[in-house]
This record gives C-alpha cells, structure tokens and sequence, in this order.
C-alpha cells in the first residue's frame, strides 16, 4: 500500500493536469506535456519528445532495468475534450477542484487522472531501477480524440520502444472491471437520389426519404447476425455479466457480443409539400472479433444492393479493427488478481464498449489490458472522477507493473 502522502501527490499531480488545457480540438498539447517532462525529469528516466506535427507533442519516458526482461509499455493520451459552453459547470473547468470526495475538470476521467497514475508508477519504479528485470516505457500521445494517427499510430511505426511484451492503459473504466477487448468500427454515408415534385403530385416523383428509410432497414438486419466470439470468450463474458452491468448498464452484455448500429444523422428536405429528390444519412457500426473491417463492407454491399437509388460510403478515418486480448492471458489475470486483492474481491474481466488506443496495440501483437477510474460526465459538464477510484487504480497498476518486472 502507499502511504496517504503519496496518494496525496498522485491527486495533486492530476490536479495540475486539469488545470492545464489541451482540448482537442485544436490539439495543442505542448503545455501539458512540457509540465509532464519537468514530473518525470527523475533519476533513471530517459525521456524522448516527438513533434511529428506542430503542437502534436508525444512523449516517451523509459526505465531501463539492471537485468533484461519485458518490456512493459504503460499509455495515455493527453488530449481531451473541448469544454465548449463552460456556463453549465458548477465549477471552472480547468480548476482541477476536490470536492467531496471528487476531482472536477474537463478530462478528470478521460484521461488527466489516468495520466497521473501512469506518471507516478514511473517515478515510483524508477526508484527500484536496479531490481527491475526488463523495462518500463511510458507512452504519453496527443490525439487519441481523433484517431491517433499522430499519437499512438505515429510512435508505434517510428519508435522502436513503443512495441513491447504488454500494454497498461488507464483511460476510463472502473476498478471492477478489468476491460481486455475491443469492437471494430466503421462510420458510412448514405445517399439517396429521388425526383422532386409538388406534394400533391406524388405520383410524379420519387421521394428520396423513403429510398434511404428502406434501405437502412435492410441495413438494420445486420445486427441479426449471430456473434463469432469464440467459446472461451463468451463464458468470461457470462461470468463478469452481472458485476459489469452493474458498472456500464443493463444490457452491455448483448452490446458487446452482437453487432450494433447507430443511425446518427439523417438530413433531407425542407417542408411538407415538396417530394426531396435528396436524401442522406450516417451510420456508426460497430463489430466484435470474428468479423472483419472487409466482411462488414462486403455484407453492406449485399444488403443495398436491391437499393440502386441509394449509394454508401465509408467516411474516411473511421474504420478500426476490433482487438481482442484473450481473457486467459497472463496480462489479463495479472490485473484481475491485483483488483480482487486490493479493491473488491468480486472484480471481474471483461470487454470494453468504446474505443481506446489500446486496440491500436493489440493490432501491433501486443496483449493489453484497459483500467482506470470511472469518468462521471465524460465530455460533459461538471467531468469529473472519485478520489478514492483514483488511488485504488494507482495501487492496482503499480502492483501488475512491478509484478510483470519481477520487483519485490
């Protein structure tokens, strides 16, 4: 355990992370990873800074052990999202305030506190250099908001020390549930082409509405298909049900096992007497492990093939592979067994609903593991995360660090 003087700088440090913005967008995260550098200017930390865009600012701090072994790559992403309208928050969005119990501020939960829980197993580790068997390597990336293409996608093509043997991420969670697995997603457009006309001659035109509504129907039939999860998957995923509906909401279950849609938007005509000749729609799919991004593309085709007024399209930068970690890995055990020894003995593992940068390691071959505090209001007025969730996650991460690096 540590002492209430370390939980207490762990805090202050995620204080300071709020109270430094780095809403994306625009994206700039050069202050806050420059106050980062100064945290993690330690003995025994090598620390390397990218810059592959201007104020897209990335930083890598390596712990290099006396005595090989793993590579244990930690990751978070500085970058948040914007606060927008702050007239609705009970507190300054950037204040980083404690109240009752809880730490307030865009990006309290996703991910400044995770970020200072990273940060200071570094710094705590970096200490215990010449027990260490392996490596400790701290990626720290600025547009996880937005695809990562010049955080995590960046690093893990250029440097050489962002691939390792295992990946602790930290963005939003809960500490009872240990998240190892993620959905693919893809986002289309829709297009429909109709005939104009007078709304009392319907018989004249085509309405491009309808068009699009048939269409998504068919397109609706895809959530109908039975999963392809494997066996083993699925029965991890029956036995965390009932602790991790109790987190992420009835029915999360089902979320994760099947394939979802989402209609976001639909957008067409101007009043009620004009047949639209232009109809258009976006759609967000989401699928697990089994499926392919190519699969998915090839059974959207079939569905609107019957549809010729209608066309489809993926939107670019929205496609991602589902990553999947196998719930029996030594990773992932690792972390249910430090998360029942040290916060709640009914801890369960399971997949996670929304995107991280950690399936972006998965795809680089490396098993990894999510957990983090719970991000109450995430992305939204008065954000924030519980103290005590905070440094029940520092514990747990410190634990399977030094675990996997062999400290006593």
């Amino acid at each position: 355990m540590t002492t209430p003087v370390a939980e207490t700088a762990l805090i202050s440090i995620a204080r300071r992370l709020i109270q430094i913005p780095s809403e994306n967008p625009p994206g700039d995260t050069t202050a806050v990873a420059e106050a980062l550098t100064k945290l993690l200017n330690v003995p025994n930390v090598e620390i390397k800074r990218f810059e592959p865009q201007k104020g897209v600012v990335n930083l890598v701090a390596i712990v290099r052990g006396a005595q090989t072994g793993p590579r244990v790559v930690l990751n978070g992403h500085l970058d948040t999202f914007a606060v927008g309208d702050p007239a609705g928050w009970s507190t300054d969005p950037f204040g980083g305030e404690v109240r009752d119990g809880r730490l307030y501020g865009r990006g309290a939960g996703d991910m400044k506190s995770g970020i200072a829980i990273l940060v200071t197993v570094v710094r705590e580790l970096a200490q215990k250099q010449s027990q260490m068997k392996g490596e400790l390597v701290l990626t720290l990336v600025s547009d996880e908001e937005t695809g990562g293409i010049w955080g995590t996608r960046w690093l893990l093509a250029n440097v050489p020390e962002s691939r390792g043997d295992y990946l602790l991420n930290a963005d939003a969670g809960h500490p009872r549930v240990v998240r190892y697995g993620e959905k693919g997603v893809m986002w289309l457009k829709l297009t429909s082409t109709g005939k104009a006309c007078h709304g009392a001659h319907v018989h004249l035109g085509i309405n491009a509405i309808e068009l699009l509504m048939a269409a998504l129907q068919d397109l609706l039939t895809l959530r109908q298909l039975p999963t392809r999860l494997p066996d083993h998957v699925l029965k991890a995923m029956e036995e965390a049900r009932e602790v991790s509906e109790q987190e992420g909401g009835v029915g999360e279950f089902e979320n994760l096992r099947d394939i979802t849609m989402n209609i976001g938007s639909l957008h067409s005509g101007h009043v009620p007497n004009i047949v639209p000749g232009h109809a258009e729609a976006t759609v967000d799919i989401r699928f697990p492990s089994g499926f392919s991004g190519e699969e998915i593309k090839r059974l959207i085709a079939e569905r609107l093939s019957t549809h010729p007024g209608v066309q489809w399209e993926t939107i670019p930068g929205s496609e991602t592979e589902p990553a999947l970690t196998s719930p029996d890995n030594r990773l992932v055990q690792c972390f249910l067994k430090h998360a029942r020894e040290k916060v709640a003995p009914e801890a369960v593992a399971n997949m996670r609903v929304g995107l991280t940068d950690a399936r972006l390691f998965r795809h680089a071959g490396m098993p990894a593991v999510v957990y983090g505090p719970t991000a109450f209001n995430m992305g939204g007025v008065d954000e924030h995360v519980l103290v005590e969730q905070v440094e029940s996650v520092f514990q747990v991460q410190l634990a399977v660090a030094k675990e996997l690096l062999s400290i006593e």
